[in-house]
């Protein structure tokens, strides 16, 4: 197989008529003049591009074009785009291959077809329209719009390696590689060998059908954990009837086992609590591309913390999980079913609608696809923040769960409820998020909507020294265990919002003294139920977030970030740390 990257400098233009260009347009042909096109990086989004399309939402094109080997009869060729957000449309010169619905996950677009040996044409549609949006349903971080992470064309003219998943966990003397997957273009004759990079090899034969399944002991590996996550490089490599290799793919493997017992959650069949951090990647330089520098600097900084987990509130990018499996941090990631709240008894919802529950599966079984063969991602959640009271919500969540579970039943199953909303939930997954807000929002929304610096003030902004009232907490947390007393659960968003260089000898609201008093005092309250085996405060950097109202405090950010956007510590920081070290 023949894997060339897209990425790299790219030709870009708004749409501004999108509906009169559906008819009238030409921006698919590779015959349109691009000369007023700009010239702009592809992975990116076009809010780094200008600042004119800084708060753009609509439609906009890319295009370039790239060279092809001779092709055969027999070549098979696709396009892999790591996530367009969040609508797109794909032409290979001038003809449509395909599309794809939804931001942030990786999808394969056959285009053997409309490919021709020489030069080619490619142009992309991207659609990041509020109203095109189906999840999430409403956003709660900023909708970036592009190409933002890789591109790839492979082309096959022969047998290839697909769908390959490895299962990597200790045994006695080292440990189990179970590697299963698929050849395409099967032949009899092919092997399939698995090795590492210490010499060590194990081939093994392809069922006729081109099914690869194989056990692969392996000697002398030490297991995966967040203190030392040990990575075996392990390469699978296809070979033709004299042994030459016809493809090979490599991967970073850990050694480890995950389970929920008792009430506990076993790494290795030894008892480990989750001490996280949530994750809404945002770069200030970047957006919403995933650079190693960025991914980097803030994994560092969340290890500097004392995590050893972090969760996500969409799916990442392979560099992330790469990133995490060597530096041991466990990966909480979901699908973006995000704060869908129809009433308690409305029925006809989309809870109820296929297509919305089509989408949600096909963005679960994408996520799984990439992340499924990484160590560090342990827990896959079904959602965040819906309304689970719904009549029609029981139907939607089963169905969401048995399709990750049936997909890879190796990892935990977890869903976020609001403030203790969690209906049917608790029955369908391992262990239950709780995100809660008590100490802040409680404070500086009066029921009025949100509170002004002087009605903060009348309402006792200042808060004195005196601890912070969580009583509303403590009922919370009581009222889920009555009604399911052995529940496993974790504390998965709590906090404030702070502004940075913002010091109070007191408890001002708004403070980092306030931000930083709420998490311990949080942390404290979580000391007394045994049945917390993980934390997760929100969030981990301040990010740009359109769902905040302006006011004398908020400006385009969530503040709730435990380092500033620029990835500065505040007192957070330092009560996280202070808290995990215990």
């Amino acid at each position: 197989m023949i894997a060339r990257s897209l990425n790299g400098t790219w030709d870009y233009v708004a749409d501004l008529d999108p509906k009169y260009h559906a008819i009238n347009g030409g921006f698919h042909q590779p015959e349109i003049n691009r000369r007023h096109w700009q010239k702009v990086p592809v992975p990116g989004v076009w809010q780094k591009y200008a600042e004119r399309y800084d708060i753009f939402e609509g439609v906009c094109w890319f295009a370039r074009e790239f060279d092809v080997p001779e092709l055969s009869a027999d070549t098979v060729a696709r396009l892999r785009f790591g996530a367009v957000n969040y609508l797109c449309r794909v032409f290979i010169n001038g003809q449509e291959i395909g599309g794809h619905e939804g931001g942030y996950t990786e999808f394969i677009l056959d285009c053997t077809k409309a490919l021709k040996t020489g030069v080619n044409h490619i142009a992309v549609q991207v659609d990041n329209r509020a109203a095109t949006t189906k999840w999430p349903p409403c956003l709660g971080y900023f909708n970036y719009g592009g190409i933002h992470r890789d591109v790839t064309i492979e082309i096959m003219d022969g047998p290839a390696l697909d769908d390959l998943r490895l299962q990597a966990v200790p045994a006695k003397d080292g440990g189990e590689l179970t590697v299963t997957g698929r050849v395409s273009g099967m032949r009899p004759g092919l092997l399939v060998r698995v090795s590492n990079g210490d010499g060590f090899s194990w081939e093994d034969v392809i069922a006729p059908d081109g099914t690869i399944a194989c056990r692969v002991p392996f000697p002398d590996v030490a297991a995966w954990t967040p203190a030392h996550p040990h990575i075996e490089p392990v390469t699978v490599e296809l070979l033709d009837e004299a042994r030459r290799i016809v493809e090979q793919q490599t991967f970073q493997c850990g050694f480890r086992t995950l389970a929920m017992r008792e009430g506990r959650i076993l790494l290795n069949g030894e008892q480990l609590a989750l001490k996280g951090v949530c994750y809404v990647y945002d770069s200030p330089v970047h957006g919403l591309v995933m650079t190693p520098e960025q991914i980097d600097t803030d994994l560092q900084l969340m290890k500097a913390m004392g995590c050893n987990a972090v969760r996500c509130h969409y799916p990442m990018s392979p560099v992330f999980y790469d990133a995490c499996d060597r530096l041991g941090l466990l990966v909480w990631i979901e699908p973006p079913v995000y704060c869908y709240h129809p009433g308690d008894k409305e029925t006809g919802t989309r809870f109820a609608d296929p297509e919305w529950l089509a989408l949600a599966q096909q963005m679960a079984r994408e996520m799984i696809a990439v992340a499924r063969n990484h160590p560090s991602v342990a827990i896959y959640s079904i959602g965040n923040e819906c309304n689970t009271n719904n009549p029609e919500a029981e139907a939607f969540f089963r169905a969401l769960a048995g399709t990750i579970r049936t997909a890879d039943p190796t990892r935990l199953l977890s869903y976020a409820a609001l403030y203790g909303i969690v209906g049917p939930i608790a029955d369908i997954v391992d262990v239950l998020g709780i995100n809660s807000y008590w100490g802040w929002y409680d404070k500086i929304w009066g029921g009025k909507g949100l509170s002004t610096e002087d009605e903060t003030l009348r309402k006792g902004g200042k808060v004195g020294l005196e601890p912070i009232d969580l009583t509303e907490m403590r009922e919370m947390l009581d009222k889920v265990l009555v009604v399911k007393p052995n529940l496993a659960m974790f504390l998965t968003e709590f906090g404030a919002d702070s502004v940075p260089g913002f010091f109070a000898l007191g408890r001002d609201m708004w403070s980092e003294d306030y931000h930083a008093d709420v998490l311990c005092e949080i942390f404290a309250l979580a000391r007394d139920y045994p049945q917390i085996v993980g934390t997760f405060p929100f969030c981990f950097s301040d990010y740009r977030d359109p769902s905040k109202i302006p006011n004398g405090y908020w400006n385009e950010l969530n503040l709730k970030g435990v380092v500033d956007y620029q990835r500065n510590r505040k007192l957070a920081f330092k009560a996280l740390r202070k808290a995990y070290a215990r």
